[in-house]
C-alpha cells in the first residue's frame, strides 16, 4: 500500500502511455511542483461523475473509477500567464482501496500497485491489430508523443490502441481494468468491427 495523490480526469491513460496536460489550478501546480521537487509521480483516475475543476469551495468532488494509472512527468514547460504544461507516462496500474482530500481539497489515496501484465506476443489471427497500430504510430501527432511501441508484444499494441482509437472513456476504463493484453485485443477488434458497420 502506498499513498499516492490522485489527478481525476476525462482520460484514461496505459502504462506505457503518453500525454500532454495543461495545469492550472492551484492544488494541482502544487502539486506538480512537489512531484518534480521529489521525484515522484501521481495517480491519473478517470472522472466517473463530477466536475474536474472545483468552482466554489462547498463543489462536491467527482465521483471517480476505482482504477487508475500511476503516472511520472517526462517533461514541462511554464507558460507566461502562469499555466504549467507536463508531459507524463503511465508506468503502472493500481487499485485505490481508500480515498481522502487535504485541506486544499486535493484528492489523496492509499493504493495498491497492480503486477505488470506478463509479456504476451500477438496471436497470428491479430496481426491487422499491428498493422492498424503502425498506420496511427505514422501521424504526426502520435509521433509528437515519441512513444515507445514493440509491436510484437501484445501489451503494447492493445494499451497503444485502446488509448489511440475513438471510443468511449467507460469502454477505454473496461480495457484498462482488463488483466489480459489477448482479452483486450478481442474487445478492440469488436469496436474496430462496430466502426466499419457503422452508417457513414
Amino acid at each position: 500500500m502506498a499513498e499516492i495523490p490522485l489527478f481525476p480526469l476525462q482520460l484514461v491513460l496505459f502504462p506505457g502511455g503518453k500525454t500532454t496536460l495543461q495545469i492550472f489550478e492551484t492544488r494541482y501546480l502544487d502539486m506538480v511542483r512537489d512531484c518534480l521537487r521529489n521525484n515522484i509521480g501521481f495517480g491519473l483516475v478517470l472522472i466517473r461523475e463530477g466536475d474536474q475543476v472545483l468552482h466554489d469551495a462547498d463543489q462536491q468532488l467527482p465521483e471517480i473509477a476505482h482504477c487508475g494509472t500511476y503516472c511520472t512527468i517526462v517533461d514541462f514547460d511554464q507558460h507566461p500567464t502562469g499555466t504549467l504544461e507536463i508531459t507524463i507516462e503511465g508506468q503502472v496500474k493500481f487499485s485505490i482501496r481508500d480515498q481522502y482530500e487535504s485541506t486544499d481539497r486535493l484528492m489523496l489515496a492509499q493504493v495498491e500497485f497492480l503486477p505488470l501484465e506478463e509479456e504476451t506476443p500477438v496471436p497470428t489471427n491479430k496481426q491487422h491489430l499491428v498493422s492498424l497500430l503502425e498506420s496511427l504510430a505514422s501521424h504526426e501527432a502520435v509521433k509528437a508523443l515519441d512513444l515507445v511501441m514493440d509491436f510484437e508484444d501484445a501489451r503494447d499494441v492493445s494499451a497503444r490502441l485502446a488509448e489511440l482509437l475513438p471510443c468511449s472513456n467507460d469502454l477505454k476504463q473496461r480495457m484498462l481494468e482488463m488483466k489480459s493484453p489477448d482479452l483486450r485485443l478481442g474487445e478492440i477488434e469488436k469496436l474496430i468491427l462496430k466502426m466499419q458497420s457503422a452508417p457513414p
